[in-house]
């Protein structure tokens, strides 16, 4: 499928930070590409939206929005988006990424805090550096900035949520929570009200300031971590199967909300994303 979308990028430094935005999309990299290429580069991409599924070396990343992942031009790749998606895409120099990073392309940052805080912090600086002259110094100390960023992502992964209590760390604790036992299909606000020891009426008010209820909440986060088993083949699950596994207990409850969310069903979606590695 030919690419259909609009791509904005700017040199930054040593790196370039692009911004990609596209309907479904298939990146594939081939030694043959290689052979003619001089690059040596890794692109390190932050998923904005959608889910994106990178192939390399026998191994799979499943990167949701908020998440990073590596690949390395000097190898063959796949990178496939099955439905539409935007991303930052950071092309850095293979010199300039440290060795954690090659050795743990894995980087489901937005399963803590701190990885959270950093996605967010990475997103900021590259739309700065995108809307910044090129006749100014910000594109270069912005490139600088997340050269050093990105070498910090596989310790957010190590990093433990923070135990004070006010009202905005009380809120992202809970949501800590809710990603650590998304799978619990009694997970609810009674339950967030038993484990933090306050009424369900303040578990509400605390959301009501996210613009999303408690089970809006939680049933997103479940249909992204359905999103990513759909697209993970080897686990050769049935739609069933996996819905179940996330929580859901109503299949076609499940459906309607996956549908709503990614404008098809799961079974299209599992086909789309099989048609894209063609």
């Amino acid at each position: 499928m030919p690419f259909q979308g609009t791509i904005v990028r700017k040199d930054a430094d040593a790196i370039r930070v692009s911004r990609v935005t596209a309907t479904r999309h298939r990146v594939l990299r081939l030694r043959s590409h290689i052979a003619r290429s001089t690059d040596d580069l890794c692109f390190i991409n932050l998923q904005l939206e959608g889910v994106g599924r990178y192939l390399q070396r026998g191994h799979a990343q499943i990167c949701g929005p908020g998440d990073l992942a590596l690949v390395d031009t000097t190898e063959p790749f796949e990178i496939a988006n099955s439905c539409d998606f935007r991303l930052f895409c950071f092309a850095v120099p293979r010199r300039l990424v440290p060795s954690c990073l090659l050795t743990r392309p894995r980087l489901k940052i937005t399963a803590t805090e701190m990885g959270r805080a950093l996605s967010r912090t990475l997103v900021g600086h590259a739309e700065l550096c995108l809307a910044s002259p090129l006749s100014s110094d910000v594109p270069a100390l912005s490139g600088a900035h997340i050269v050093d960023l990105l070498s910090h992502a596989p310790s957010t992964l190590e990093q433990v949520p923070s135990e004070s209590i006010n009202v905005p760390v009380l809120l992202s604790m809970m949501m800590d929570y809710i990603d650590g036992h998304i799978i619990d299909h009694d997970l609810s606000a009674a339950v967030l009200a038993s484990r933090f020891q306050c009424s369900e009426r303040y578990v509400h008010k605390l959301f009501s300031t996210t613009r999303q209820t408690v089970g809006e909440h939680i049933n997103n986060k479940r249909i992204q971590l359905c999103a990513r088993n759909l697209l993970d083949a080897e686990r050769g699950k049935t739609i069933a199967e996996i819905a179940y596994a996330a929580g859901f207990g109503d299949i076609s409850y499940f459906n309607h909300l996956f549908k709503r969310s990614y404008g098809m069903t799961p079974r299209e979606f599992r086909r789309a994303m099989a048609d894209t590695t063609l």
